[in-house]
């Protein structure tokens, strides 16, 4: 059974996920979005796919783990998320971070999620590899 602190910081999240739900549909986009996260944005946005569908989910600088986010975010003892990718995944960091992350994230682990290490991700270089990522998708 989850924690108290695990209901309450999950709840805190899920209470943005209406709001970005309405925004998804009043887009009037005809098929399922391909979702786009940076940093600690990126828990709101698997706290959404786990309930909603998607074309695709591109990470990029995610937290390492859930339990790594800073005590001053106050999502408590959000537990790892565990939905399945069943849609295009994408992961972007510095390489030293994607160290990290193979070694501790789920996802980054997964043979189903591309991994794009770039040493500076507002370059050209991480543009460029975000579009030959949705051109290989078709979008």
């Amino acid at each position: 059974m989850a924690s108290s602190s695990n209901r309450d910081a999950y709840i805190r999240l899920s209470c943005i996920i209406p709001e970005l739900n309405s925004f998804i549909r009043s887009s009037t986009i005809p098929f399922p979005p391909v979702i786009f996260a940076s940093g600690f944005a990126s828990l709101i946005a698997q706290t959404y796919i786990s309930s909603h569908p998607a074309h695709g989910l591109f990470l990029i600088s995610p937290p390492i783990s859930n339990a790594s986010v800073p005590p001053h975010l106050n999502l408590g003892d959000l537990p790892e998320f565990d939905f399945e990718p069943n849609f295009p995944l994408a992961i972007m960091d510095h390489p030293i971070r994607m160290k990290l992350l193979l070694a501790e994230n789920r996802l980054a682990r997964s043979e189903c999620v591309d991994l794009f290490p770039v040493t500076n991700r507002d370059s050209s270089e991480a543009i460029e590899k975000m579009q030959l990522w949705l051109d290989e998708l078709g979008i």
